[in-house]
């Protein structure tokens, strides 16, 4: 790129931001309506999979990965993966259960729908304030010329 389209550029900024005016009220930007989903996945960093391997334990309590792995049709492997961020979340608890032939299994439950909704309301809480300081420690116009 020639400097000359640099200073171009420049240019074309200073005389944007010199004409400017300001904007007689708040912008209008239309903000979506997240759903709980999205909100899950955002603040507590839980994907697609995780949140079907939820819905599978929701549906069948006491389920161990072997059994869930079957009904998700994934490999334990990756439900095993999905169940640990879930307990990192604190959306799902598992108990440990013996076997009569020896040796043990989990069992997975899911917390009640209270507690998660007090799990994921404090999480957004938490994001909430990540985002806010985010946004004040950003210098805009330094950030904005650099991503140019």
């Amino acid at each position: 790129m020639s400097s000359e389209a640099g200073s171009e550029a420049t240019r074309d900024w200073s005389t944007l931001m010199t004409n400017r005016r300001e904007p007689e009220s708040e912008p209008s930007v239309r903000i979506p309506s997240p759903s709980a989903v999205a909100v899950a996945q955002t603040v507590l960093g839980l994907r697609s999979p995780d949140l079907a391997t939820y819905d599978a334990v929701s549906s069948q309590p006491g389920a161990s990965v072997k059994e869930l792995a079957a009904e998700l049709d994934r490999d334990r492997s990756n439900v095993n993966r999905s169940l640990t961020r879930l307990d990192e979340a604190g959306l799902v608890c598992r108990q440990r259960r013996l076997l009569d032939s020896g040796g043990y299994f989990y069992a997975y439950f899911a917390e009640p729908s209270e507690i998660v909704t007090d799990r994921l309301a404090d999480a957004l809480d938490r994001w909430t304030e990540a985002a806010a300081a985010a946004i004040d420690t950003t210098q805009w116009d330094e950030q904005l010329s650099s991503s140019v």
